[in-house]
């Protein structure tokens, strides 16, 4: 035995309306409509719901059934109050992090163009290492990452690229090495920490060919900002994105090395099977409007 919905919504149209004729003006129908569509609910319940009284009252048996078609239709408002408002980005959250290089390039221009044009959205934003950011996409702490994308990329993400980046391994001009980081730099970086954000040990690579052995340690540093004011003050070399080296005309980029220059493919990544929700599919587009001419 199943009640529809619409057998629900009349029994508590008739209660509330106070009689079958002003239920049928609310509901648009005919009184007969009404009347037997509650005799026919009372013959599959085999039980009388009203009394046929002005106004009907509501048997033991009906006042059990007006309650549950409260419930259904009090969830059916707020059903469809809920999807106007995720329409609106009311009820929709951009949850989002990104690395270093995005949020001091592109996040401020695209985040300002995304809350002009959706108000209501809330926002979950972060700033964080590359690696991380993967890591914390797959493990839904983050519905979208923005930043670069590994050489291989897990089988379940989707992936948008919006551009490429050159990282280049740069060092402070008044470096007290820095004669010999561009002179021999394979041999005056072994005595040199690298700081990065974040740097996978590789061990399924053969010794020599990690990167991390061609300097002395390594210094996991998450901010950008810090970074550079410890290469300025002479602790280590890193890695700058071609996007940001203008900015810094106290540093020189240590060349002749196969690993002078780092290219990456960036852009957003999300988990493939899983629906986007309307704020991220909102952010999605304002990325391809500004980077995809």
């Amino acid at each position: 035995m199943h009640i529809e919905r619409s057998e629900a919504r009349i029994l508590g149209t008739v209660v509330e309306a106070g009689g079958f004729s002003r239920a049928a003006e609310k509901l648009g129908v005919s009184q007969s409509a009404v009347s037997q569509s509650i005799a026919n609910l009372e013959h599959k319940l085999n039980t009388a719901l009203l009394t046929r009284t002005t106004p009907p009252e509501l048997t033991e048996a009906g006042l059990r059934l007006y309650r549950y078609s409260r419930m259904v239709l009090d969830e059916e408002h707020q059903a469809l109050d809920d999807i106007a408002k995720i329409k609106s980005g009311a009820l929709s959250t951009l949850s989002l992090a990104v690395n270093s290089t995005v949020n001091r390039c592109y996040a401020q221009k695209l985040l300002l163009d995304f809350c002009a044009l959706n108000p209501l959205t809330r926002l979950k934003l972060d700033v964080a290492p590359s690696m991380e950011l993967i890591k914390g996409v797959d493990a839904d702490r983050w519905e979208m990452g923005f930043g670069p994308f590994l050489n291989v990329m897990p089988g379940h993400f989707a992936c948008q690229r919006f551009f490429t980046e050159k990282r280049y391994l740069i060092v402070h001009k008044q470096h007290e090495q820095i004669d010999a980081l561009l002179s021999e730099p394979l041999q005056a970086l072994r005595e040199i920490p690298l700081l990065t954000s974040y740097l996978d040990s590789s061990t399924k690579k053969k010794a020599g060919e990690r990167l991390r052995d061609n300097f002395s340690s390594i210094w996991e540093v998450s901010h950008l900002g810090l970074r550079i004011e410890l290469a300025r003050a002479g602790m280590g070399v890193f890695y700058l994105s071609d996007l940001l080296l203008d900015d810094l005309d106290d540093f020189v980029v240590i060349e002749g090395l196969e690993f002078s220059i780092i290219e990456r493919q960036v852009g957003l990544y999300f988990k493939k099977h899983k629906p986007l929700s309307e704020g991220a599919k909102r952010f999605r587009a304002i990325c391809q409007a500004h980077f995809v001419k």
